[in-house]
């Protein structure tokens, strides 16, 4: 995976769209070319290092309705495991559970986790039930909800504890197995890269809030602390993880937890100890604001833009995240792919099946799970 050497590093922007053109000078990859980065004045958007931005196909064009089709480029090989592969760990996104990438709507044959068992590799997914989301609200107790400066505890200590027994239990699994892969779905993202952080090494275990509500631990039953970046994690691919917090101004629907990520651990922290990052990110609709947009999927995505980075209309993402937010900088590689939306329900629902390819799909898997070879 080579980028367009002659690519330079400026913000991008959901109106302002690159120009593919062909580069002046030579391009090393004739499959993938860097996206080129525009600035535009009202960016709110950081500048996502250029050579490290790929894409699979030419960009395609918006046409009526706002949405693109994916179509799965040609030359694209099927990615197997090589022999002693990293155990995969599956991190669910927010209101996710673990089914969804295991069985969703009963059928384990259209699963992530079926594809890439067919591929080869060992996978575990977090254990999450889709009602357990509700624990954040346990973040009610401290100042920092309220302030909007959370840390990571006590609202999503659950989940990051679940992480950690999820990639014990993987390496359990492989004698001889040192580290695991990372694959996360949206907020687990985050939540991934807080834990490789040490965010657990900083819960204070015996807080007043938690002997209140009756889960505080003393002595041994305390998680010992671990080396940063966690030493057990070698690689992290984040499938449209809302990476940046929103700006000022805007509702964090964190409160204040994604910022302190960031703060703590900005970009792709920890490269230079080794560990890798790759995020993915799908270009398949453009917000549209206004009330003709009411009820139409270009609109539901101009609203979840604007939840994620303030801004909604001529934003482009995957219905969910916008394409800017999922992307970090520093990153390995920072991959769009045309077409790829969020979820594997439809829009706006957890019970209904998408009709659209998402980034667990068959067709869509091995435009990423390079990554991991």
């Amino acid at each position: 995976r080579v980028p367009d050497a002659h690519s330079s590093a400026r913000p991008m922007h959901a109106s302002a769209r690159p120009n593919l053109a062909a580069p002046p000078g030579p391009v090393t990859s004739p499959r993938r070319r860097a996206h080129r980065l525009r600035k535009t004045p009202s960016t709110t958007i950081r500048a996502v290092a250029a050579e490290s931005l790929m894409r699979v196909a030419p960009e395609q064009s918006w046409p009526a309705g706002d949405r693109l089709s994916f179509t799965r480029p040609p030359g694209v090989n099927r990615q197997l495991a090589p022999p002693g592969a990293c155990p995969v760990v599956v991190c669910p996104g927010f209101g996710n559970n673990s089914t969804d990438y295991l069985a969703p709507f009963g059928d384990p044959n259209s699963s992530l986790a079926a594809s890439l068992r067919a591929r080869g590799f060992d996978v575990f997914v977090v254990d999450v039930e889709r009602k357990e989301w509700a624990k954040i609200l346990g973040g009610l107790l401290s100042v920092g909800f309220w302030t909007q400066k959370s840390t990571s505890d006590p609202a999503y200590t659950w989940y990051i504890e679940r992480l950690d027994a999820t990639v014990r239990e993987a390496l359990a699994a492989h004698t001889g197995a040192t580290q695991v892969d990372l694959v996360c779905h949206s907020a687990g993202g985050w939540l991934a890269r807080a834990y490789l952080g040490g965010a657990l090494n900083e819960v204070n275990w015996n807080s007043a809030a938690r002997r209140l509500k009756g889960n505080a631990k003393e002595g041994d039953a305390v998680p010992a602390k671990h080396p940063t970046p966690h030493p057990s994690v070698r690689r992290i691919v984040t499938l449209g993880s809302p990476h940046l917090a929103p700006p000022p101004g805007a509702n964090d629907a964190t409160r204040g937890v994604l910022r302190w990520v960031n703060d703590r651990w900005p970009g792709a922290f920890y490269e230079s100890h080794g560990v890798r990052y790759h995020c993915v990110t799908g270009r398949a609709v453009r917000g549209v604001a206004g009330p003709d947009a009411k009820g139409t999927l270009p609109g539901y995505a101009c609203g979840s833009y604007a939840q994620v980075c303030g801004e909604g209309s001529g934003v482009e993402g995957d219905a969910v995240v916008p394409n800017e937010f999922a992307l970090l900088e520093g990153a390995t590689s920072n991959l769009i792919i045309d077409g790829c939306f969020h979820s594997m329900s439809r829009v706006g629902t957890y019970d209904e099946p998408a009709k659209d390819a998402w980034y667990g799909s068959e067709e869509v898997v091995d435009l990423w799970l390079e990554y991991l070879v």
